[in-house]
């Protein structure tokens, strides 16, 4: 039987929450373990155990502790692994990186907004928005 080796690091940004964890440090100078549990909306037992793996391989740090509060940054910028959804469609009017989190808190935003005013229920507590595709017809 042969055994195929994945790098770790590629291997450990394809999960969703340590992807989105990473992708949101990359977005930004530093942010505290409160602010990282809202944007990947995981509860503080799972939050920890995925900054401790992002940690153990090198990509990110607890850099300073203020009180209570620890505040996270990446140390090693790496070229993030393909997790298969950039699957464009043929329609595709355009897409948006949701990798700022202060872009995907006002895309979380919108798109409850559109799902009430349709009459649907959209639940976005556990998802890990990553892009938003536009598709429709050009006249």
């Amino acid at each position: 039987m042969t055994r195929i080796h994945a790098d770790p690091v590629s291997t450990s940004l394809m999960h969703p929450t340590r992807r989105a964890l990473y992708v949101a440090l990359l977005g930004a100078d530093e942010y505290t373990t409160v602010q990282l549990q809202e944007i990947v909306s995981v509860d503080r037992y799972n939050l920890y155990h995925h900054l401790r793996k992002l940690e153990s391989l090198g990509l990110v740090m607890n850099h300073r502790d203020q009180g209570r509060t620890r505040w996270w940054c990446v140390i090693d910028r790496v070229p993030l692994p393909n997790d298969g959804s950039a699957q464009s469609s043929e329609n595709s009017l355009g897409t948006i990186d949701l990798s700022n989190p202060r872009v995907q808190a006002a895309a979380r935003t919108m798109l409850r907004e559109l799902a009430q005013m349709s009459g649907g229920n959209l639940n976005l507590d556990s998802a890990t928005l990553e892009n938003l595709e536009i598709t429709g017809r050009r006249n």
